[in-house]
């Protein structure tokens, strides 16, 4: 049910896809949406009530997710209250997280998004997505990870003035993405510190190449460049000792009949796009790392072609 601004509300649901980063190449550049979802339910409260009394969190991280101001929900919330020049109303918080937390699948993002977009919901929208994407941008750091959360679908993010700019694709009969999620965690500031501070030029321009190729075939359906255009020398090679077993996951994935295959934002998950077979590849990843002794939990999900939508309940 739709809202008019100002109008008031009993509570907001907002429900954030999980999003796959770089996507090989595009290295702080690409970002795709998944169908898999986190939602940040907010009603109002007293103005007297303790943040960490009217926060709960269900599903992924409820053991350790703060409930307090600390809480990434409560800072982005925060912070588009800031922007705007007004004081945010006191509300209670529900998160319920099906997104695993830092496993490459924008776990992190989901809940800036979210904050963002509740926040401005409950203020009467006095911002722009723009400005959303930015104040998630600055909390985020990265916009490839942000962008499709909020906006969905395919997403290519580029540097603009001191800004990020988002351009939003929509995928042409998308193929769907298996994910390989493994059992341990990946630091997304170890997975940056593992990265030189130079590359070859020649795996430089390979990257541009090859990004190119990736955006080309998801606005064309030419889902077969996939296999070569997911290539990657900017990033891939150097997080492989994080992600054990990285590397023979893709191979299993693309010997099983995947269009491509890459690690998903800093990892750990291994993504693959497919057309067809989609048990089999998911079932070549979990014993490729299997075999190397890494538990994998593994989804098919479908590309969500909508970034954060909001209900009103």
């Amino acid at each position: 049910m739709n809202r008019e601004p100002g109008q008031p509300y009993e509570h907001i649901r907002v429900v954030v896809p999980a999003t796959a980063a770089n996507l090989g190449p595009g290295f702080d550049s690409l970002g795709l949406a998944l169908a898999l979802f986190n939602t940040v339910q907010v009603a109002a409260v007293g103005p007297d009530s303790c943040p960490d009394a009217v926060h709960t969190v269900e599903g992924e991280g409820a053991p350790t997710l703060p409930r307090g101001p600390d809480n990434l929900v409560r800072r982005s919330m925060a912070a588009v209250a800031a922007r705007a020049g007004v004081e945010l109303p006191a509300v209670a918080v529900r998160q319920v997280n099906a997104i695993p937390l830092a496993r490459g699948l924008g776990s992190s993002s989901a809940a800036i998004v979210g904050g963002c977009v509740a926040a401005n919901e409950v203020l009467g929208r006095p911002l722009s997505q723009d400005d959303l994407l930015a104040i998630a941008v600055e909390i985020e750091g990265h916009p490839d990870n942000v962008a499709p959360a909020l906006l969905g679908g395919l997403t290519v993010c580029y540097a603009a003035g001191e800004g990020a700019r988002c351009l939003r694709l929509e995928p042409l009969d998308p193929p769907r993405a298996v994910v390989a999620v493994p059992d341990y965690e990946v630091e997304t500031e170890k997975a940056r510190q593992a990265l030189p501070p130079s590359v070859p030029r020649r795996d430089a321009v390979l990257n541009v190449g090859r990004a190119a190729a990736l955006v080309g075939a998801f606005a064309t359906g030419r889902y077969d460049l996939l296999r070569a255009a997911m290539d990657d020398r900017l990033h891939q090679p150097y997080r492989a000792h994080l992600v054990p077993g990285m590397d023979e996951a893709i191979a299993a994935a693309l010997d099983a009949g995947a269009l491509g295959a890459c690690l998903s934002g800093s990892g750990p998950t291994v993504l693959a796009f497919a057309a067809a077979q989609e048990d089999a590849i998911a079932e070549a990843m979990k014993q490729a790392l299997a075999a190397l002794g890494v538990t994998a939990a593994t989804r098919v999900l479908d590309v969500c072609l909508q970034g954060a939508t909001v209900t009103y309940l």
